[in-house]
């Protein structure tokens, strides 16, 4: 599983398309129960539980908005209450002025004025420089205010919604904030979403079912906001029309950029709409300054345009993995500038280029880079790795989570990492990452440094380790152990995940159904998983060669025998997002709203929820009875209570000890009767004849289990019986017993 980024608009820089499907997914199924089979019987009666999480990483970080005075004087703000400043040439570090509460939005019509709205209902105020103190704007109906705009340091308007998503607004006049007095019509029911305020002091505002209502200062002689009782459509032709953003020259000349990839213009009364951008763009941005608007989608692409906006350029891009969340435009002689800032905490410099076309100028770091965790990965059951969206790793060691520690510098940060199981960690590991720009890191001991791996040109898009590490593109480029490109991969299809339960052995599955084998040092085609492409492979752990499962983001679980793929068990209603499996009894699979599931061996359950509706990004089982499993700011340890298991093998009964033909019988005793396969052996070396049988209840504390080997020689014999465990029973080795082997 590779970390999803969620950002503050719409779901984007996740590593593949069904990033969208998720998001979708959790909420179509958020109002109804969880599914999954009959769990069967076990020892353990008790909910399975998880431990409190542990912080990792603080609230910090991930830009949501900016606002520019002038070319040297902008304020952007995020989503942990910081706000940082940009003089022109550098930005501040972020300050914390809201506690932790995230901000949407922010305005600064002057050098010495700015207002930020939060998501908590308040507003702070910045006054010469020095900030105020957040003060909510209502103390009923829970108003939350989604934007705000400001045409002088005397007059604003906040816009947004109640506690019941209806719409309200607040204007800011000489200092005093008062809430709008005129009654919205009771059939009105779409929160507002955007707004620009003109010098004027007549605002236009956008709200979430695709219409925009003017609002009109009138100042005396009691000040009051003037509007209708309903908005008005901007685009009935288009179902589904939602206003993204809004920037106003006058109070008859606008720009709209809608959700999906259109930019609405209103000259005079009338609104035109215009598809500028790809389908599918995620919303559109817009900011004007003087006479001139710029509209950037949210994977940037700009385009520009002069009143009356009936002509736009041709598109500059941003060659970047970047979700634009703020734009914000001013003078810039001879024409106007723009400043951008991603989800990443990056700031973009757009200028109007040949042709007013935009260029874009990154910045070579992040000012305020989101502190998210996007994975984790377990060496041990006392070794773990988790990786953030700021390029950091946090180190697990002897059951203490040390500091953050930055390992890259690039956009998005670390979106996975994983590590093969290591007896002894502090001095040998397998494990890799995969950072933003789908390069490789490589770690090969607790005290050594990451290192870069694989050509710049060689994009990793999933990754396995055993004791070395297989490297998966997104066209099914392989690149480790095995070598080569997935056979066939249907047309559109991407490869999803790769799993590698030895150095030799991986599979690998796409998210159109297909899986696929390792064989040696090349890739064959394997047994298809399933033939529903909407369900979309999303996540796949193999313990062993031949036990691997994946899961799909419809919330089904496939199971793999070394041959063939079981039929899908529907497990969750809320879509399946990562999967781990520390034996063949014991895997963990986690969903879209803090939900974790069990595979016993035979079915799944339910653990209890481990992080209320967060989503959990990463899990990791490096043993049979203990995952942790991380949301984007804690770690979580799942401990399955283990019973211990002891193995006799009984005496050798008259003739079962012939040549060729040996019975051996052993019984497992446990706090309950224990259930699971033992493998006997006629001798200990491990090429020595075996043969494999199941538990089987005698009594209410023990099993029995007997198999006939082919043993190959007579004389004295030390035999031997191994437990390998099963879900809630420990492994457990039989003492040898000598039998001699008489001739036929």
């Amino acid at each position: 599983m590779r970390f999803v980024h969620l950002g503050h608009r719409t779901p984007w820089g996740a590593r593949r398309l069904a990033s969208l499907a998720l998001s979708c997914l959790a909420l179509a199924g958020a109002l109804g129960a969880t599914s999954m089979t009959p769990a069967a019987a076990t020892t353990l009666t008790a909910p399975l539980t998880w431990t409190a999480g542990t912080p990792l990483v603080g609230a910090s970080g991930g830009v949501n908005a900016v606002s520019c005075a002038t070319a040297t004087f902008c304020v952007a703000v995020d989503r942990s209450g910081s706000v940082a400043n940009f003089n022109g040439a550098t930005w501040s570090s972020p300050s914390r002025v809201d506690g932790t509460n995230s901000f949407t939005a922010i305005s600064c019509p002057s050098t010495t004025f700015c207002v930020a709205t939060d998501a908590s209902g308040n507003y702070v105020t910045m006054n010469n420089g020095a900030w105020g103190t957040p003060t909510p704007f209502a103390t009923t109906n829970s108003p939350v205010m989604q934007s705000v705009s400001c045409s002088s340091p005397s007059f604003c308007l906040a816009v947004g919604q109640t506690a019941n998503f209806s719409p309200i607004d607040y204007y800011l006049f000489n200092g005093v904030w008062s809430a709008d007095s005129v009654v919205f019509s009771p059939s009105d029911t779409s929160a507002f979403d955007a707004v620009s305020c003109t010098a004027a002091e007549v605002c236009l505002a956008t709200d979430l079912g695709g219409g925009v209502m003017t609002f009109t200062l009138t100042a005396t002689p009691t000040p009051s906001l003037a509007h209708a009782a309903m908005p008005t459509s901007i685009d009935p032709s288009t179902p589904g029309y939602v206003g993204e953003s809004i920037s106003c020259i006058a109070a008859t000349s606008c720009v709209v950029g809608s959700r999906s990839n259109e930019v609405s213009v209103l000259n005079g009364s009338t609104w035109t709409t215009s598809p500028l951008f790809a389908t599918g763009a995620n919303g559109v941005l817009v900011s004007c300054a003087l006479s001139t608007c710029v509209a950037n989608d949210a994977v940037g692409q700009a385009v520009s345009a002069v009143a009356p906006f009936s002509t736009w350029s041709t598109t500059g891009s941003l060659n970047m993995l970047s979700q634009i969340d703020g734009l914000s435009c001013f003078v810039a002689s001879p024409s106007v500038a723009c400043l951008a800032v991603d989800n990443d905490g990056f700031s973009i410099a757009l200028s109007l280029g040949v042709n007013a076309v935009p260029t874009y100028t990154p910045a070579s770091s992040s000012f305020d880079p989101p502190h998210t965790l996007t994975s984790v990965a377990c060496a041990s059951a006392t070794y773990c790795i988790a990786s953030d969206t700021a390029g950091e790793m946090i180190t697990l060691s002897g059951g203490v989570w040390g500091k953050p520690r930055t390992v890259t510098s690039t956009p998005l940060g670390v979106r996975e990492v994983r590590c093969g199981v290591s007896a002894h960690p502090q001095a040998a590991l397998a494990c890799a990452a995969i950072v933003g720009n789908f390069h490789a890191l490589a770690l090969r001991s607790s005290r050594a440094r990451w290192t870069s791996v694989l050509s710049r040109n060689t994009p990793s898009y999933a990754v396995s380790c055993a004791t070395r590490c297989e490297f998966l593109s997104p066209e099914g480029r392989s690149s480790g152990v095995v070598r080569g490109y997935l056979p066939r991969l249907a047309p559109g299809a991407i490869a999803t995940d790769v799993s590698c339960a030895t150095v030799t052995t991986c599979v690998a599955i796409d998210n159109a159904g297909h899986s696929y084998v390792s064989r040696g040092a090349t890739w064959t085609s394997g047994p298809v998983v399933e033939s529903f492409a909407t369900r979309q492979l999303w996540s796949l752990s193999c313990a062993t060669p031949t036990f691997c499962v994946a899961v799909d983001i419809q919330g089904h679980a496939y199971r793999y025998n070394g041959t063939s793929w079981s039929a899908g068990t529907k497990v969750s209603k809320l879509g399946l997002y990562a999967v781990s499996c520390g034996a063949t009894y014991f895997c963990v699979a986690t969903d879209l709203l803090g939900g974790a599931f069990v595979f016993d061996g035979a079915t799944w359950r339910a653990t209890q929820n481990v992080a209320g509706f967060n989503i959990l990004h990463g899990v990791s089982c490096a043993s049979a009875t203990t995952c942790v499993a991380v949301d984007s700011m804690n770690a979580y340890r799942l401990s399955i209570p283990t019973d211990a298991t002891s193995l006799t093998i009984n005496s050798l009964g008259r003739g079962t000890t012939t040549k060729g033909h040996t019975v051996i019988a052993v019984t497992a005793t446990a706090r309950v009767a224990p259930h699971g396969l033992v493998t006997l052996s006629a001798g200990t070396r491990p090429t020595a004849p075996s043969c494999t049988a199941s538990l089987r209840p005698t009594s209410a504390t023990t099993s029995s289990a007997h198999c006939t080997i082919d043993t190959t020689r007579v004389g004295a014999t030390l035999f031997d019986a191994t437990f390998a465990g099963s879900f809630g029973f420990a492994p457990s080795n039989a003492t040898p017993y000598r039998e001699v082997i008489v001739a036929p």
